[in-house]
């Protein structure tokens, strides 16, 4: 299961050793964006709201105090994880 938050796009910065993702369309109005140096899916941005990007909590230095807005993948999550936000 992957959990994510949205950021506004402008004045986001990508801060990391992987720097800016390597975006691929995934989907039509759709992109994924993976680090450029381990590959791990880092990031989405939809064509429909183009003022946010939702970024994985676990791609974050630190996640503390943050509720994820949706969670991917949620079928193949352990049964005893909480259900949070919106399902993708």
């Amino acid at each position: 299961m992957m959990s994510w938050v949205d950021y506004a796009r402008e004045g986001f910065e990508w801060t990391g050793p992987g720097g800016e993702p390597v975006w691929y369309n995934t989907f039509p109005d759709s992109q994924r964006g993976f680090c450029g140096i381990c590959g791990s899916s880092v990031a989405a941005q939809d064509d429909a709201d183009s003022k946010l990007v939702g970024v994985t909590m676990m791609s974050l230095d630190d996640h503390r105090g943050l509720t994820p807005e949706r969670q991917s993948f949620r079928p193949n999550a352990v049964p005893w994880l909480p259900i949070v936000g919106a399902q993708d």
